[in-house]
């Protein structure tokens, strides 16, 4: 009689064995080689052509967009709207508009001039920036961007964003301008010594095949405003500083003296 239950012990001992054994394997295959750092893929971000040209008729036209203030898609509501259309409105009227934009005046390049997004409305940084910048990406456009005083209110600081939207596919926004705008640094390296994040100089050049090609005659001068700042006990907004002003006088002489 005292077979009986051993029996089913060692049966219910095998199932319980195989059971775990199912879900190590199970783990093993799907889950464990995700947490490995280094497992995913490399991708290589999307770059435009560069440098930016002018078009053969002369023409070279830019889309500008301000104060985004993009949070978190369709769960942000819209501001300053009527009672009626708050309900129907979020983030992603914003994204439909742009995308209307970008087919209807089919720029040669965007620019993207401060509070992409906004601090309190975004959980994710990150998440917002791709939700805000994501037309811009989907036309393989190229684009740059600028910070305004809202951007690093939620989860980067003002260098973590100005770094991760430079490595967003097709932007050529940079943190630090190039070197090779100043005379006072060496070749290849980055220009660190100066107020803010995402200063730096993009070059237009003539179209292709013309005597202008290799030569900028268009540059677009992005400048970090800065965000808040405390003057004699009064909260107000930044402003550009002498570094900036330094750097970009630096840049409008070597094009006088090179060109």
């Amino acid at each position: 009689m005292d077979s009986v239950p051993e029996k089913w012990s060692w049966k219910h001992s095998f199932l319980y064995l195989s059971f775990i054994y199912a879900i190590l394997y199970l783990f093993h295959i799907h889950i464990a080689h995700k947490l490995l750092l280094g497992n995913e893929p490399v991708r290589v971000k999307r770059s435009p052509d560069l440098p930016l040209r002018f078009r053969h008729d002369g023409t070279f036209k830019i889309l500008q967009v301000a104060d985004m203030h993009y949070g978190n898609g369709l769960m942000t509501r819209c501001r300053d709207v009527l009672e009626t259309e708050f309900e129907h409105c979020t983030d992603l009227n914003t994204t439909r508009f742009l995308e209307r934009m970008i087919r209807a005046e089919r720029p040669d390049f965007i620019a993207f001039t401060g509070d992409n997004i906004f601090g309190p409305s975004s959980a994710d940084a990150a998440e917002s920036l791709f939700g805000a910048f994501r037309p811009a990406i989907e036309s393989g456009l190229p684009w740059a961007a600028v910070l305004g005083n809202h951007d690093q209110e939620s989860t980067m600081t003002r260098e973590e964003l100005m770094s991760f939207i430079s490595l967003m596919d097709y932007s050529v926004s940079q943190t630090y301008p190039s070197a090779e705008d100043s005379f006072f640094h060496a070749k290849g390296s980055m220009v660190t010594n100066i107020d803010g994040f995402g200063n730096y100089n993009i070059e237009v050049h003539g179209a292709q095949s013309s005597h202008l090609a290799n030569s900028s005659i268009l540059n677009l001068f992005f400048l970090d405003s800065g965000d808040r700042a405390v003057v004699q006990g009064i909260r107000t907004y930044g402003w550009i500083k002498e570094s900036q002003l330094k750097w970009l006088e630096g840049v409008a002489r070597r094009f006088q003296v090179t060109r």
